[in-house]
Order: structure tokens, then sequence, then C-alpha cells
């Protein structure tokens, strides 16, 4: 049995092949339309049962789209599941070349683990990329604001007005993705159901419902994991436990949420109760807001699972 492993970059993919038995193969594809017909090709030659991917940007998806609509059973590996495997295995060195072969050994020792990838439905990708390119419209709001500023203490007419037009420009465009967000969600009842909560408004349900998986929806300890709101806890010995956050999820997930939990503890008592029961305790108030986070996703995972099994019942 062959596992195949492949490393994307922007110019290269590099493909690893192992088994149990043979001496592991190694092979090189430009990452253009070419390249991935031939990468294609090859593992229709050798016909792995798994082929692991580690996401890298967006520079694998066209060859994610392949694999998938060819048949080929695709694993998406976590970036943070990689390295505790790499450090497991004892690997020093870091190259796309060792880190193909790195990926086809994840996928045989963890080959009954492993989850095929399913493109998510049209509109929770839609909404994805209209998520990340409003966050990065906010930040360009945010940078445009701090010379703007400048320019009106220094009375620099000229840069002020270029300045002015620049912010209008990007403001109008996150009025016009904050619409289309708004649109999508009308589309999804999850939405709805997570909107329900107190703390939850558009872009927390749209980044919780665009950034977390479909098939976590309802379950509160996966869901919490993969956004990283899990403590890690570290003792040796004698040596004082120590225990942090994992952060090993979608950053901004976790900020969406973060911002969550502080609307919350003003607006819900329970979550009020709970952040102040924390600080008793000599939690900093950053630690008491993430545990306020954490405990609002269970929450909403809580609210999609009885709405799914809900739906279940209708059907039935």
């Amino acid at each position: 049995m062959v596992f195949a492993g492949i490393d994307v970059s922007k110019p290269h993919l590099d493909l690893a092949l192992a088994s149990p038995s043979a001496k592991p193969t190694r092979l090189r594809f430009p990452n253009t339309e070419e390249g991935r017909q031939a990468l294609l090709s090859a593992l229709a030659h050798h016909r792995p049962a798994w082929v692991a991917l580690e996401p890298s940007s967006v520079y694998h998806l066209p060859l994610l789209h392949l694999l998938v609509q060819k048949g080929f059973p695709v694993a998406l590996v976590n970036p943070y599941h990689l390295a505790a495997f790499r450090k497991a295995m004892g690997e020093r060195n870091k190259t796309d070349r060792q880190d193909a072969f790195l990926l086809a050994r994840y996928a045989l020792v963890y080959q009954e683990e492993l989850r095929a990838y399913t493109p998510p439905p049209q509109a929770l990708q839609e909404l994805k990329a209209l998520v990340g390119y409003q966050e990065d419209l906010a930040a360009r709001e945010r940078a445009i604001l701090n010379p703007l500023e400048a320019a009106e203490w220094a009375g620099s007419e000229g840069v002020m007005a270029l300045l002015q037009r620049e912010l209008a420009l990007v403001r109008e465009l996150l009025e016009e993705v904050e619409g289309r967000i708004r649109g999508l969600l009308e589309t999804i009842p999850e939405s709805r159901v997570l909107m329900a909560l107190p703390g939850v408004g558009p872009q927390v349900a749209a980044a919780v419902l665009a950034f977390l998986p479909p098939h976590l929806w309802g379950r509160a300890k996966a869901a919490a994991s993969y956004a990283g709101l899990i403590p890690e806890r570290e003792v040796s010995g004698k040596a004082v436990e120590r225990s942090r956050l994992s952060k090993k999820g979608p950053p901004l997930l976790r900020r969406k949420l973060y911002m969550a939990a502080l609307v919350a503890v003003r607006h819900d008592p329970e979550m009020r109760a709970f952040y102040h029961r924390l600080l008793s305790r000599g939690k900093r108030k950053k630690q008491a807001l993430l545990a306020v986070a954490h405990k609002l996703l269970r929450r909403m995972m809580g609210r999609l699972k009885a709405y799914h099994a809900s739906q279940l019942d209708q059907v039935a």
C-alpha cells in the first residue's frame, strides 16, 4: 500500500511516495496547469491509498480541487499536527522534499484516523473569501487613519485630500462587502441560530461558519480544539505546571470570538458572572475573556447540534 505526500509552494509541487516495504520515491513538478496534470498522472500510476496535503496559503487550492475531481482520497493535514509529528520523528531539517516525505509518512502512520477532504458548499467558500477580504479592508482603513492624522497636524492639504479619497474608497468597499456577507448569511439557516445568542452578530457568525469546517458544527469540544481555544498543559517532574492557549487554529476566528466575548460579558448576565468568577480566582482579564470566548463557542455548537437534531426529527 502506497501513501503520497505533496508539499506545495508557489513554484513547485514536491511529491513523495512511501510504503512499509518499498524505498521512498520523490518527484518534483512545477505548480502550473501542466505540472499539476503530470502529478495527477504519476498518482494515477501509483494509486496511493491516501494523498496528504498541508494547506499553504492559496497555492494548494488548484491542485486540491483537481485531486477531488479525479476522486483521489485527499487528507488536509493540520500544520500544528504535522509540526508535532516532525518533532516526534526527530526531523531536524526542513526542506520542501523532506516535508513531502514527512506528509507521506504521516498518512502511513495515521491512515486509520485521516478524514477525506470534502469541499464546503459554494456559499461557505464565498463567505470565507469575503470575511478575509473584509479583514484586509479593515486593516487598510486603520493604516490610512494614522498618516491622515499626521497630515492634518502637519497641514499637508494635498496629502490630506489624497488620503481622504483613499479612505472613502476603502469605507465604500467595506460597506459593500458587509452587505454581501449579510446577504450570504440569510441563505445559511445556521446563521440565525448563532445570532440568537448575545454577543454573536453577523461578523462573528460569518467567521464561525466560514472558518470552522462543517463536519465540526455541533461538536463543541472538537470545535474549541480546532479554533485553538483550549489550554495546553506542561508538567514535568517537579517543574511548575504551565498552561497556555494552544493557538493552533485560524487566528481570525479567534479574534472574532474574542471580540464576541467582550460584547457577551457586557450584555449576557451568565457570561458576565462567569467572567467575574474567573477574575476573583486570580485570572488576568485577557485569560478570563478567552475563557468566555471558549464558553461562547461551545454554546454556539450546542445550539447548532440542537438545530440539526430538530431538522432530522422533522425529516423523520
